[in-house]
């Protein structure tokens, strides 16, 4: 059977896909700061049926309005119109309490992953999000010291995504390209991976390196950011020159 499937809305990643990503599957976007990691994710909630969801324990509404406004993405106006809806650290913290299952009050200092997705998962039905975008994991496991625990919390994370029936992208703050880089566990538990990072001489480059039950282009492709545009990956490119290994990290 085969797995349905939506776009991206990236230009030129869809190619790659093989017409677009996985639907109600929680895929991890990686890389390093300044690879444009949330430019992606954000993108994916533009185009048409994208009444999404965006949690951020780092990014304020403020910044992140004004700074998706530079690409034409007019979030503030979707928050208005009912279809987006932003929630970030701040946001979250200023909540002064909330119900847990046994009927008590728990502090927000004492936030739980699973308080987390009950609360993503009021609003993403409130306005019938098909999408949810989690910046990042990072942030939400990293009291976890213990692996077993955040292998734990990851896999109940992603499990709760897929059980809503939203379509996601999580992402994670890793050292994404070269011999010796460390391989995180949300790599193995995610339905798909895809990595972006920065060659030594400067080009930018994305690579889909896993996709569970889908044909993919595995290669890694330039890519750019655009001005009004967001994310352009290049398909009918390639990375790879004579010169490769000179340019390689």
């Amino acid at each position: 059977m085969s797995t349905s499937k939506i776009s991206s809305c990236i230009e030129g990643l869809d190619v790659l896909l093989g017409g677009g990503l996985p639907q109600n599957r929680t895929i991890l976007v990686a890389g390093g700061p300044g690879s444009g990691k949330s430019i992606l994710a954000t993108q994916f909630l533009t185009g048409p049926d994208s009444n999404g969801v965006y949690v951020s324990l780092d990014y304020s509404k403020k910044s992140f309005f004004s700074d998706m406004l530079n690409f034409g993405w007019d979030f503030e106006k979707r928050e208005k119109e009912g279809t987006f809806v932003f929630l970030s650290g701040s946001t979250i913290r200023r909540i002064p309490q909330i119900k847990n299952s046994e009927d008590t009050m728990t502090s927000m200092d004492e936030l739980t992953i699973e308080d987390l997705m009950d609360m993503i998962k009021i609003f993403a039905e409130k306005i019938d999000a098909k999408k949810v975008v989690i910046d990042d994991v990072t942030s939400l496991t990293f009291s976890f010291t213990d692996e077993v625990r955040r292998r734990g919390a990851i896999l109940f994370l992603m499990e709760s995504l897929n059980d809503m029936g939203v379509s996601s992208l999580i992402i994670s703050e890793a050292n994404v390209y070269g011999t010796n880089r460390e391989i995180n566990i949300e790599e193995f538990l995610s339905d798909g991976v895809i990595r972006m990072f920065t060659l030594r001489d400067g080009t930018r480059a994305i690579q889909v390196s896993k996709m569970r039950g889908m044909p993919v282009d595995t290669k890694p492709h330039p890519y750019s950011i655009v001005d009004k545009t967001g994310i352009v990956v290049f398909p009918d490119e390639s990375v790879f020159t004579d010169t490769a290994s000179s340019v390689f990290p």
